[in-house]
């Protein structure tokens, strides 16, 4: 029996022993994680308030394919990781943008490669982007910040289903820090495909903060909330799938245009796909 399959047998056993006590323990793989291929989709609609003044009220659509490679760089003694996300494919739309400004983008984006340290919880710290003096610097094309956002933060104790947990993340961008509440409850864990898999459900709260070196800025008043669900191989030590629907209004403030468009209603959907 080689490592992989030792541990892959070791994390079954201790699923078992665990449902014993109807307690069991997630973790991510932090020492020999397998290189996964992820897929994240997200797509972007902005819509004007009907009283913006607007003669015909506007709205934005984006889409975005993303195809990456993740691969664990280093095991660290105290049970954390390295890890590098590298971009090998990207498919970005936009009604508002030209075909100038897709090739671009997706030119830009394919560069985007990032490293972080992750613990066993799903913590990520010390997030690091490639090129980022090259970032367009708008919401529906940071891939970090799209990654942060889905990211599971799991509860770090053999835990019972039915069991809801919270955590703070705080995910840097160049000119502020947004901090992202997510709470997660989990709802059922079963087999698929002989892998122990838990689904757990997400609820999220942020507020955008502007950005202040960027020309155009975005802030809300209130919260952007969502839900969503995540499916987590317990086996391997990985995501299997996350799913995630935002939604919120912002103030968005063209500081070289000198104008601003109020109270814009924005809607998201994220979702990411591992597979190793």
């Amino acid at each position: 029996m080689n490592f992989i399959k030792f541990c892959a047998s070791s994390a079954a056993l201790l699923f078992l022993c665990s449902c014993d006590s109807n307690e069991v323990s997630l973790a991510f793989n932090t020492e020999n994680a397998p290189v996964q291929k992820y897929f994240l989709e997200s797509s972007l609609d902005a819509m004007l308030p009907s009283d913006s003044g607007v003669t015909v009220p506007e709205a934005m659509e984006t889409h975005l394919k993303v195809q990456a490679t993740l691969s664990e760089l280093v095991a660290y003694d105290n049970g954390s990781g390295r890890f590098e996300m590298k971009i090998d494919s990207v498919e970005y739309k936009s009604d508002k943008r030209t075909v100038e400004d897709y090739l671009y983008i997706q030119k830009y984006l394919l560069t985007q490669h990032f490293q972080y340290k992750m613990a066993p919880d799903g913590s990520v710290s010390e997030p690091a982007v490639e090129d980022v003096a090259l970032q367009p610097g708008t919401e529906e094309l940071n891939l970090l910040k799209l990654f942060m956002k889905v990211q599971p933060i799991l509860p770090g104790t053999p835990t019972k289903v039915g069991t809801t947990w919270e955590r703070e993340v705080q995910i840097p961008e160049s000119g502020k820090t947004t901090s992202v509440y997510k709470s997660f409850t989990l709802e059922e864990v079963f087999m698929h495909d002989g892998a122990q898999m838990a689904k757990i459900g997400m609820n999220v709260k942020y507020r955008e903060v502007a950005d202040s070196s960027a020309n155009v800025q975005m802030e809300s008043k209130g919260f952007i909330v969502g839900t969503g669900s995540i499916l987590f191989d317990m086996t391997h030590g990985v995501i299997s799938t996350v799913n995630l629907g935002l939604q919120g209004h912002v103030n968005v403030t063209d500081l070289v245009a000198g104008s601003v468009i109020p109270d814009m209603h924005i809607l998201q959907k994220i979702k990411l796909r591992g597979e190793f």
